[in-house]
C-alpha cells in the first residue's frame, strides 16, 4: 500500500503524533520518521538538554534543515514537532511535497497527557501551555489537508489515516 507523498503529521505536543505515525506506517508499509528523534540524533542530545544549550531557535532551525533533507527519501509518515509549522519554509516545503494530517487535540487532554512530563521543556507551566496550543491552532488548520480526531485511540486515528491516503489522500473529504 505506497503512498503518492509523504504523510506529516501535524499537531499539539499530546496529540499522539509518533504513536500514530508508527502505527499508520506499519498499516502502510512505510518508513516512519520522527522530527523530533532526527533532531536528537543531530544534536546527541535529548530534547530538555537542547533547549537549555541550544534553544529553542537552534532547535527550530535544526529541525526544519532535517525534515527539508529527509523528505527527499521515498515517501513515507512523518511526525513533526509541535512548533515545526510555525517555519514558513517548513509549511512551503509540506504543501509541496507531503499530505498535511493535523490530529487535532483538546489542549486540556493534551495537557493531561504531557503536561509536566520529562523530556518536555514547552509542557512545564499548564497556563503557557494552553495559550500556546491556541495560538498554533490556526496553523494547523490552515496547512492541514485532513483533521483527524486525537482523542480517539491511536489504532483507531491511524486506521482512519491510511484509508484516507490510500483512498486519494487531499480528493477526498476530511476524514473527522
Amino acid at each position: 500500500m505506497a503512498v503518492e507523498r509523504w504523510i506529516a503529521l501535524a499537531g499539539y505536543m499530546g496529540a499522539g503524533k509518533s504513536t500514530v505515525g508508527r502505527l499508520a506506517a506499519g498499516q502502510l508499509g512505510v518508513q516512519f520518521l520522527d522530527a523530533d528523534d532526527l533532531v536528537m540524533a543531530h544534536a546527541g542530545q535529548d530534547i530538555p538538554e537542547i533547549f537549555a544549550q541550544r534553544g529553542e531557535l537552534w532547535f527550530r532551525r535544526t529541525e526544519e534543515d532535517l525534515i527539508r533533507e529527509n523528505l527527499q527519501a521515498d515517501p513515507g509518515v512523518l511526525a513533526l514537532g509541535g512548533g515545526a509549522l510555525g517555519s514558513r519554509r517548513t509549511r512551503d516545503l509540506l504543501a509541496r511535497t507531503a499530505w498535511v494530517a493535523w490530529i487535532r487535540i483538546d489542549p486540556e487532554l493534551a495537557w493531561d497527557r504531557v503536561g509536566g512530563k520529562p523530556g518536555r521543556p514547552l509542557a512545564l507551566d499548564r497556563d503557557r501551555f494552553i495559550r500556546r496550543a491556541a495560538e498554533r491552532e490556526a496553523v494547523y488548520r490552515e496547512a492541514a489537508d485532513v483533521i483527524l480526531d486525537g482523542s480517539q485511540p491511536p489504532d483507531e486515528v491511524a486506521r482512519v489515516l491510511a484509508e484516507w491516503a490510500t483512498g486519494g489522500g487531499p480528493d477526498e473529504e476530511r476524514a473527522g
